[in-house]
């Protein structure tokens, strides 16, 4: 039976909870964390676990350059003029102290990603600010580990130990060893550390509604009953990517495949609603092309995977109904993903639906596509044909269409510049290109046959549009009152980044620094 009483009660246990609940117990506050699923660690658990911070001491330490007024600058471009500049200073300010925090008050260590920001040109924009945990080893109780979610579509190595290639027994021993890395490996680090501090985890608990004193929220009502808590609740229940109403309702016509957890259902947002809650940012999500492998599901539900580097390598292009490019393929997912929301009024319709990858055999020999090793026949699910002409066909595009978009492409390719999109004309895009491939590692052509096509969805890795907070996490009324005793961090929050993504890492970064600050204000509350 658990307690009825802490100081502290994060709802949801992604890398915004788990940050909250380790900066508030780390003051002594006695913490419980409530998690809908079997499982710790959310969204955050799948991802890559990056984490975009300007001017933080890991990248200084591993010799790269930044300035905090080169970080404004990149953000004040990035999201529009639409965020008020104090909250991007607090962000800049705030997030190198989070990262110092997480070292000092857990066995987790990072190291700098060399990696340039999403949009490199950009007065402002830097290399390495993107920072990765190390692989961890755990070395916490059995029982606990056994609640850790991770991704089973990710070995245990880091991003760049995945780019580069790993020995094959160094990755036997990790797994041996119970390894983990990128998200899971953050959220390992940070499980570990909590339990370290008396943090008590719940699971399979999901939280049907908020207690209040007066106007105070001052408990939760979960399945097994209530739970009080004395100096604040903290939402950290993620987004309402799987919640068909939510999504209809402030997301029309942006209907997207999730390829996060199905829990997030919005609970912690509708939660804050019935309370008087505002909301912001609530018609955008973190875009992403997508894809799905017939019968593969994760909790019981459709699993979608993110495409990425496919659409940046040499050799490949993705097209829509008309078989013609519309986005740069090697731009950030995020960016891309957009695309997929143009609205076209004269045939009012959205012409990127469906959007698909093409590529030759050569192409499809040489890179793994979809998840499909080089190596490996093409299932039945990856449409083959012999020639364009017979592949446009299968697609019930145009014949024309198709073929005069490859001999374009193609064209260009030899030349080494894209003049239509500029793929390949930045670092960023050719970050995920072929370093091998001249004259641009992110241009090659396409053969006349045999060549393949796979359905890219329009997807997200989560909305980022909630609750409207202060800067202390602190939720608010749409008089701007606050709604005393109740916070909220992560995606179940409004992103202070806009529409805008900054860089590998640009969700987890201000969520866990708005996290720290959430668990800071707790803690430093005398308790009633």
């Amino acid at each position: 039976m658990q307690p009825s009483e802490y100081d502290v009660v994060v709802l949801g246990s992604g890398g915004a909870g788990l940050v909250t609940a380790l900066t508030a117990a780390s003051r002594g506050r006695s913490v419980a964390v409530f998690e809908k699923s079997m499982l710790l660690g959310g969204t955050t658990a799948i991802s890559g676990g990056g984490i975009w911070i300007p001017n933080n001491h890991v990248m200084q330490a591993s010799g790269f350059e930044d300035q905090e007024p080169d970080g404004l600058t990149y953000l004040v471009r990035l999201t529009l003029g639409e965020i008020g500049v104090d909250l991007l200073h607090d962000f800049l300010k705030t997030g190198p102290e989070m990262l110092r925090f997480l070292e000092r008050h857990s066995d987790l260590r990072f190291f700098s990603v060399n990696r340039p920001d999403y949009h490199p040109g950009w007065p402002g924009a830097r290399t390495g600010r993107s920072v990765e945990p190390l692989p961890f080893e755990p070395t916490m109780d059995e029982k606990l580990f056994q609640m850790l979610r991770y991704s089973h579509l990710r070995q245990p190595v880091t991003s760049i130990e995945a780019r580069k290639g790993l020995a094959p027994e160094i990755i036997a021993d990790r797994r041996q060893r119970r390894v983990r890395a990128q998200g899971a490996g953050l959220v390992a680090g940070l499980v570990q550390a909590c339990a370290k501090l008396g943090v008590h985890f719940y699971v399979n608990e999901a939280a049907t509604g908020l207690s209040f004193s007066g106007d105070r929220c001052d408990g939760v009502v979960t399945v097994s009953g209530s739970t009080s808590a004395r100096l604040g609740v903290v939402l950290a229940t993620g987004g309402f990517e799987w919640n068909p109403s939510l999504v209809s309702a402030y997301l029309p016509g942006f209907s997207s495949a999730p390829t996060t957890p199905p829990g997030n259902e919005g609970d912690g947002l509708r939660l804050a609603l019935q309370a008087g809650a505002a909301v912001a940012n609530m018609t955008e999500a973190w875009w992403t092309a997508a894809y799905q492998i017939p019968g593969d599901v994760l909790d019981g539900k459709a699993l979608t995977r993110n495409m990425v580097r496919e659409l940046a390598l040499p050799g490949s292009i993705m097209v829509n109904r008309k078989g013609q490019r519309f986005v740069n393929e090697a731009s950030s997912y995020n960016d891309l993903g957009m695309a997929f929301n143009a609205f076209d009024p004269g045939s009012f319709s959205y012409p990127n639906r469906p959007a698909w990858l093409i590529f030759d055999d050569a192409f499809k020999r040489r890179y793994p596509v979809a998840s499909i090793p080089p190596q490996q026949s093409a299932p039945d699910w990856m449409i083959s044909a012999g020639s364009i002409a017979e592949l446009a066909e299968k697609l019930r595009m145009s014949v024309e269409g198709l073929s005069a978009t490859i001999d374009r492409f193609n064209g260009y390719a030899l030349q080494g510049h894209d003049p239509d999109l500029g793929r390949g004309d930045d670092v960023h895009g050719l970050y995920y290109g072929d370093p091998g491939h001249l004259p641009n590692p992110c241009l090659g052509t396409i053969g006349v046959g045999p060549v393949y096509a796979v359905e890219i969805l329009p997807g997200n890795n989560g909305t980022k549009g909630g609750l409207k907070t202060t800067s202390r996490g602190e939720v608010i009324r749409p008089n701007g009152s606050l709604i005393a005793g109740l916070f909220a961090c992560g995606n179940v929050a409004a992103s202070i980044f806009g529409k805008g993504y900054p860089g590998h890492g640009g969700s987890l970064g201000p969520i866990l620094t708005a996290a720290y600050k959430v668990g800071v204000e707790i803690g430093a509350n005398p308790t009633p």
